[in-house]
């Protein structure tokens, strides 16, 4: 009996930490993801230099 209830248990955490993680990942998507983005056209070279100067900038 004490095994069933460390597994359920364990599975309740697990879930727990799954849905913690999904909702802080949802709400945290601000300008979509990475299935948004892997949709967005290429950007010119030009734009490319432009977007990683802004980023390193940025940080």
């Amino acid at each position: 009996m004490p095994v069933l209830h460390l597994t359920i248990f364990i599975s309740l955490l697990l879930a727990g930490i799954f849905i913690v993680c999904f909702a802080a990942e949802a709400w945290r998507k601000k300008g979509g993801g990475t299935d948004r983005a892997a949709l967005l056209p290429l950007l010119e070279d030009d734009e490319v230099k432009k977007s990683t100067k802004d980023n390193i900038d940025s940080l």
